[in-house]
């Protein structure tokens, strides 16, 4: 094969592609057709891509190496377990390929690029499919995936997201152009229009699992939170008390309301603000603090009559931490108290007056400085519960221990 057959046989492998495969670079075998190969890849018409690189050379998942790189592999034997790829050079010149507007993820592929090359989104292009019935979608904070519920078919998966962040650490939606390609024309075009140019970092998380396939190393705020509490109720049951939270949510399995702002409005924020009060200071169970501090207070109106109510869950927490552990400064009990309050007041503002919706960014901010707050005060809680005899055995995960958390 001279290079001209080598190029045509490139292009249209590529081509008629359903997933944009590259030509077995086995196939070459001449000291001339490599000869031929090697002017290929220096014009900048065909890429070699093989398993040292990827664990499938059969997709351009990245870009390829330097062409000297490639070059040194097709002399050095490197053909055997290696696939070719037209560039967006051949593409464009040679097989006269032109964008697509009406579907520029797929455009973008068949322009030749890395499938796992990322786009970056802003994160209301995920309010459509929280608002609409058809869809529902998990997310874990560093990845998320979308399914469309079907009344005749179980529910299947429609997209693949993760998150990225820009120089300031403000949160994005990230979509591999692989699950791009993959919605209908329609949805492609809804997505560009929430698409962002600039300078973007995947999740780290995300970038673990999903290019180098490794295990994630930290875990969400919000999960980290759930799973605080579950291990709190473990230990108020050896301590031989009630659990001191009601609800038992854990991570991947969270409540409504309960992750990072979608749509940075008033409305979203006060809702979150609301749903975290109530898995914190309205969480908490009356029934743990009997027997060992007074649960009621007791007054009397401006008439006389006596009156007798229940103390507050914050305040009963913290008399009774006074009453049953020492820490050898008081202030060490501070954080657990101002996490907890920082929650209600902020829950509190909304609810006495009414007020129109706004849009502003500062809420992400506004959110994300209250999680750490309030994950600060549920992490101390559980580190001062760890002091009892009886909880010395409980088992703490590891990230939880050693505080790989993400806050953002």
């Amino acid at each position: 094969m001279d290079a001209a057959t080598i190029l045509a046989t490139v292009l249209k492998k590529y081509q008629e592609s359903s997933d944009f495969n590259g030509w077995p670079a086995h196939a070459i075998h001449s000291q001339d057709e490599k000869a031929a190969l090697i002017d290929l890849i220096e014009a900048g018409l065909v890429d070699l891509i093989n398993d040292e690189e990827t664990d499938n050379p059969h997709i351009r998942q990245l870009p390829a190496r330097p062409i000297s790189d490639q070059v040194k592999r097709v002399s050095n034997k490197g053909l055997k377990f290696g696939c070719l790829f037209p560039t967006r050079k051949a593409l464009v010149e040679v097989a006269g390929v032109s964008p697509d507007p009406a579907a520029p993820y797929t455009a973008a592929l068949k322009l030749g690029a890395p499938q796992l090359q990322f786009r970056t989104f802003r994160l209301e292009v995920l309010e459509r499919y929280r608002n609409d019935p058809t869809f529902r979608y998990s997310v874990d904070d560093t990845s998320g995936t979308i399914y469309r519920d079907s009344k005749d078919k179980e529910s299947h998966e429609y997209a693949q997201f993760g998150f990225a962040f820009d120089e300031n650490v403000n949160r994005y939606v990230a979509a591999f152009l692989r699950y791009l390609h993959d919605m209908s024309a329609e949805q492609q075009a809804y997505w560009a229009g929430f698409e962002l140019q600039g300078d973007f970092k995947l999740h780290p998380d995300y970038y673990r699992s999903s290019i180098l396939g490794k295990w994630p190393e930290g875990l969400s705020v919000f999960d980290a939170i759930l799973e605080e509490k579950k291990i709190i109720n473990i230990m108020s049951e050896r301590m031989g008390k009630p659990r001191l939270f009601k609800s038992d949510y854990e991570a991947y399995r969270r409540p409504d309301h309960f992750g990072f702002l979608i749509r940075p409005t008033k409305k979203e924020f006060s809702d979150f603000c609301l749903r975290l009060d109530q898995l914190m200071s309205d969480d908490m169970n009356y029934k743990f603090f009997e027997g060992d501090i007074e649960v009621f207070e007791y007054g009397k109106m401006d008439s006389g009559q006596e009156i007798k109510r229940m103390k507050g869950t914050i305040s009963l927490l913290m008399e009774w931490l006074a009453a049953k552990f020492k820490p050898k400064d008081e202030k060490d009990m501070v954080p657990i108290n101002e996490g907890f309050r920082a929650v209600r007041k902020a829950r509190q503002k909304p609810a006495h007056k009414i007020e129109d919706n706004v849009f502003d960014e500062a809420y992400y901010q506004q959110q994300r400085e209250l999680m750490i707050a309030a994950y600060g005060a549920v992490r101390f809680l559980r580190q001062v519960f760890a002091n009892h005899p009886a909880c010395k055995e409980v088992e703490v995960p590891k990230r939880l221990f050693e505080g790989h958390i993400w806050t953002q």
